[in-house]
């Protein structure tokens, strides 16, 4: 990862991050923090990027991410079980909702909250503390309502808005440049830090 991209990206969020409110003490502890990333396409947009934070911080580091996912999807995931019981993560962020907030059949909502908390449950039951990372703003949404619901299901200290950050993006308006992307996780590493 091009550290001009990743220290940019630091600059480019630092306007975001005052907007972050934070309550705790820093989550990242070198030699000790075991950061585990899951989630959708924006997680493997934001994977190398933390991945190359982690690198530096002596945070060891690991994601399970894949395009096109819904947090139903990683509730009931047996690869995440394994990943959780293998490298054992002390911190995982999650970034999922963007293709949840797709979803418009009547009970899709309630389904997706109790998948959430199926997922947090699972994730602290393996000792790691979670943060959420929410969703940037997105051109189409149509169940908004879902995205404030899966905010809601997590402490206030824990979630991350990215919806207050100016992401540079990609044509398609959701996906982020590589120097968002880099931004972002900085902003994200800032928070955690």
């Amino acid at each position: 990862m091009d550290r001009k991209l990743l220290y940019g990206g630091l600059l480019l969020a630092a306007a975001g991050v005052g907007l972050v409110h934070m309550c705790r003490g820093p989550r990242l502890v070198p030699g000790q923090t075991r950061l585990l990333v899951v989630g959708d396409s924006l997680a493997v947009g934001l994977a190398p990027p933390l991945r190359a934070l982690a690198q530096e911080a002596r945070v060891a580091f690991d994601a399970q991410v894949l395009s096109g996912t819904r947090v139903d999807q990683w509730a009931a995931s047996q690869k995440l079980e394994a990943k959780l019981g293998a490298f054992k993560p002390t911190l995982v962020l999650v970034s999922l909702g963007t293709n949840d907030a797709q979803m418009t059949a009547p009970g899709s909502t309630e389904v997706q909250l109790r998948a959430q908390q199926t997922l947090l449950g699972k994730l602290r039951a393996a000792g790691a503390e979670v943060g959420w990372i929410g969703a940037p703003t997105l051109p189409h949404v149509p169940n908004p309502e879902l995205l404030e619901k899966l905010q809601l299901g997590v402490p206030g200290a824990d979630y991350f808005h990215s919806e207050k950050l100016e992401i540079p993006r990609s044509p398609d308006g959701i996906h982020s440049t590589p120097r968002g992307y880099a931004g972002w996780a900085g902003a994200i590493w800032r928070w955690l830090s």
